[in-house]
């Protein structure tokens, strides 16, 4: 198969192929982007393979950046921009793989073969050449055809090498919407209990690709008929079984706090925050998912609350409220946020060092209580957010002179 035109991301990069070729070198692109071009997706990264070595490589352009030499990868710098500096790796093989993640050594090859062969899946398996030629070496046009994922070679020794392999297969059938081919489900099934050697941080990035999937039930129904939740941190079945059968399948999640805050609100008996510091997300992203949970429990808006989670957040609880089956007026909320003097307490128009010079006070507690009751009176539009206004009702009720 020859594609018709290349992409322009391609097209940008071909210098830099024909460059190795000019050498007496092979050099394709290679993986999920030539799958992207295959599906009309956009390209989100070019990776380029060689039967050139490292050394090699940098022998032939003159800025390099060792990004991964040990495993063969080395950043050329094409141009000034971002977007042409390209990863370029040589074919290798690989041994086993003690971590069940990264293999112990790489052996660097001549071979395109030898380095297909040891990719994950067949749709992420292709080659295509300086002309647009793709070279389908595992029968992947079939399968991506047919939209079925189905692993390269033998299933088993794919996911006893990289076991991260089962979570990106159910993030692929989340964002791609394909099946997994029988074998290869199968294997995943009882290779699950090998995640749990595999670091959370990049499980977590799988599984939140997952949920930000076109199909993310997909997805999420392929973790919970592989068994593979089992081996996540603190995961409950039913809180799974409850966002399959409770949310809309039309529903798709605007952002990755509201698609985490979705799970989270099914489970019993979880305090948000530990949960997430298992999954060592960041402290503003927990933040973020424990500000949606907590927002998820209020059944009706009003200033306060409006004020303390912000439009933002409210908007994501009510969409998710939508997608349960509950009837959220979502304009009530953008109702009230007009009706805001302020949305941080930093637009109030007077400080606590303006307080204690006007009114001769000191600081301290009682300051602090009177900035918070400034700041709630403010937000209940109970007080206008003026200077004189505000001196006045705190000498009212204070009953300073």
């Amino acid at each position: 198969m020859k594609l018709d035109k290349l992409p322009v991301e391609f097209v940008q990069a071909l210098p830099v192929l024909k460059k190795i070729i000019a050498h007496g070198f092979e050099a394709y692109f290679v993986g999920g982007s030539v799958r992207d071009v295959l599906l009309g997706r956009e390209i989100h990264d070019v990776d380029i393979a060689t039967s050139a070595y490292p050394e090699e490589i940098k022998a032939i352009f003159p800025h390099t950046i060792d990004v991964g030499i040990e495993h063969g990868t080395v950043l050329v710098l094409a141009g000034k921009s971002e977007a042409e500096h390209y990863e370029i790796t040589t074919f290798r093989t690989e041994s086993k793989y003690t971590d069940y993640r990264r293999p112990d050594h790489v052996d660097f090859v001549r071979d395109l073969r030898e380095d297909l062969k040891r990719r994950d899946f067949t749709v992420n398996a292709f080659a295509c050449d300086v002309n647009g030629e793709i070279i389908d070496l595992f029968d992947g046009l079939l399968d991506l055809k047919e939209r079925r994922l189905r692993a390269v070679g033998s299933a088993s020794e794919r996911f006893n090498e990289d076991a991260l392999r089962i979570m990106r297969a159910m993030r692929f059938a989340a964002t791609l919407d394909f099946a997994i081919e029988a074998e290869t489900f199968v294997a995943m099934c009882e290779r699950a209990n090998l995640l749990e050697k595999i670091s959370v941080e990049r499980i977590f990035i799988e599984l939140d690709k997952l949920f930000l999937g076109a199909d993310w039930r997909n997805g999420l129904t392929l973790l919970v008929q592989s068994g593979a939740w089992k081996y996540l941190p603190a995961f409950q079945l039913p809180a799974l079984e409850k966002m399959l059968t409770e949310i809309s399948s039309t529903f798709h999640f605007q952002n990755s706090e509201q698609a985490w805050a979705a799970l989270l609100t099914r489970f019993t008996q979880i305090e948000v925050k530990n949960f997430l510091r298992q999954w060592k997300v960041s402290n503003d992203f927990a933040k973020y998912v424990s500000d949606l949970v907590s927002a998820y429990a209020i059944k009706k808006w009003d200033l306060l609350s409006l004020y303390q989670f912000g439009l933002e957040k409210v908007q994501l609880v009510d969409q998710l409220k939508n997608a349960c089956g509950l009837e959220i007026d979502e304009n009530y909320a953008i109702e009230l946020d007009h009706q805001l003097q302020i949305h941080d307490k930093s637009e109030i128009v007077v400080a606590g060092k303006d307080l204690m010079k006007e009114l001769s006070l000191k600081p301290g507690p009682e300051l602090g209580q009177i900035l918070r009751k400034i700041e709630q009176k403010i937000v209940q539009n109970q007080l206008k957010n003026e200077r004189r206004a505000i001196f006045e009702a705190v000498k009212k009720e204070w009953k300073l002179k």
